[in-house]
C-alpha cells in the first residue's frame, strides 16, 4: 500500500532546508484547560490557563548557548457540575508572568531543553512517513507514528507538518513544536487539555493561519505595551474602566478583543480620556485597541 504524502497549497514539497527556529522574535500562545475534583459538593473546579511563550535573551551552559523562554498568562476559574455557590478557591481571574519556563537551544532538525540537571531532547523533526517518534521531554509513548508531512509558511521559512498517529496532539510543526504546544506533553496528562491556539513571529500569526485574529490573541497575554501610550485604569476592572492617553489621530472607535481574537465591545471614541462600561464583559484577559494602540485588560467580576 503507497502512502500519501499531502503537499500544501499545490506546491511541490521542498527538500528539508536548516531554518533557524528561535529567530524573528518566536511567540507561543496556548490554552491549558485542568479539572480538579477536590474541590468538594459534588463538582468540579476548572482552570483556564491561557499564556504565551517568549524568548528573551540567552544563557551559557557548559558549551551550550540557549535562548531563555518566558511564561505570561492569566488563569479563570469556573465551578461546574456542583450546585452553587462555588467554593471561594474556585473563583476569579488572576494575571501571572512574566516567569522562567525553560531553556531552549537548536541543533540541527533537532530542539533540546535544559530539564534542570541535563541537555534533554525536546524534538526531532528529522523525520518521514512510517517512522515512530523518539521517546523525549514531553514525550513518553513508544507508539506515535507519523502518518503525512505536508508543508506550511512561516515568515520567509517554509516548515514541514507532520501528521501523527495514536497522539492527543493531532500534528507535530516543524520548529514549533506539536498543536498541543511547545513544553506541553503530546499526549494529554490526567485532568489537563492542551492546545497551541497560535504560533507567530513578533506580532505576526503563522499558525494555524495567518489573520488579525491569531496577531490579537498573541498579543493579549503579554505583560508589557511599553510601546502605547494608551493607559487603562483600574485594571484589574470590575465595572468603569477609564481610557486615556489617546493619540487625537485615532479618535473614533475603541474595540475589545478576547483572548480567541474575537470582538466582544465596540464604542464610539470621541476624546482622549473616555470611560467604558465592562459590567456585561466576562471576567478574563482582554486586549484594548484604538487604531494601533492597544492595552491589556483584565476583567474581573
Amino acid at each position: 500500500m503507497r502512502t500519501l504524502v499531502l503537499l500544501a497549497l499545490g506546491l511541490p514539497f521542498l527538500a528539508h532546508a536548516q531554518n533557524d527556529y528561535l529567530a524573528n522574535d518566536p511567540v507561543w500562545t496556548n490554552t491549558a484547560v485542568c479539572g480538579d475534583m477536590g474541590g468538594g459538593g459534588g463538582g468540579m473546579c476548572v482552570s483556564t490557563d491561557t499564556y504565551n511563550y517568549r524568548l528573551d535573551g540567552d544563557s551559557l551552559i557548559g558549551v551550550y548557548t540557549y535562548s531563555k523562554v518566558m511564561r505570561s498568562g492569566s488563569v479563570s476559574l469556573a465551578w461546574q457540575g456542583g450546585p452553587p455557590p462555588p467554593p471561594p478557591a474556585c473563583t476569579g481571574t488572576s494575571v501571572y508572568g512574566p516567569q522562567d519556563a525553560g531553556l531552549l537551544r537548536q541543533d540541527g532538525l533537532r530542539l533540546y531543553a535544559w530539564d534542570g540537571d541535563s541537555d534533554e531532547l525536546l524534538y526531532d523533526f528529522d523525520l518521514e512517513v512510517g517512522e515512530t517518534l523518539p521517546i523525549t521531554m514531553n514525550n513518553w509513548n513508544t507508539d506515535i507514528t507519523v502518518t503525512a508531512i505536508d508543508s506550511l509558511l512561516v515568515g520567509t521559512e517554509w516548515r514541514k507538518r507532520f501528521a501523527l498517529a495514536n497522539s492527543w496532539a493531532p500534528f507535530l510543526i516543524e520548529g514549533i513544536g506539536s498543536s498541543n504546544g511547545l513544553f506541553e506533553p503530546l499526549s494529554n496528562f490526567l485532568e489537563c487539555g492542551y492546545s497551541l491556539d497560535c504560533f507567530g513571529l513578533d506580532t505576526v500569526g503563522y499558525y494555524p493561519g495567518p489573520g488579525p485574529n491569531c496577531s490579537l490573541a498573541m498579543g493579549v497575554a503579554q505583560v508589557s505595551f511599553a510601546r502605547s501610550n494608551l493607559t487603562v485604569s483600574p485594571n484589574p476592572v470590575n465595572d468603569m474602566l477609564s481610557i486615556s492617553g489617546v493619540d487625537p489621530q485615532h479618535m473614533g472607535f475603541v474595540r475589545l478583543f478576547d483572548v480567541q481574537g474575537c470582538e466582544r465591545l465596540q464604542g464610539a471614541l470621541y476624546r482622549e480620556n473616555m470611560t467604558l462600561d465592562m459590567s456585561a464583559i466576562p471576567g478574563g484577559v482582554y486586549v484594548l485597541v484604538v487604531g494601533d494602540q492597544r492595552q491589556q485588560v483584565v476583567v474581573t467580576h
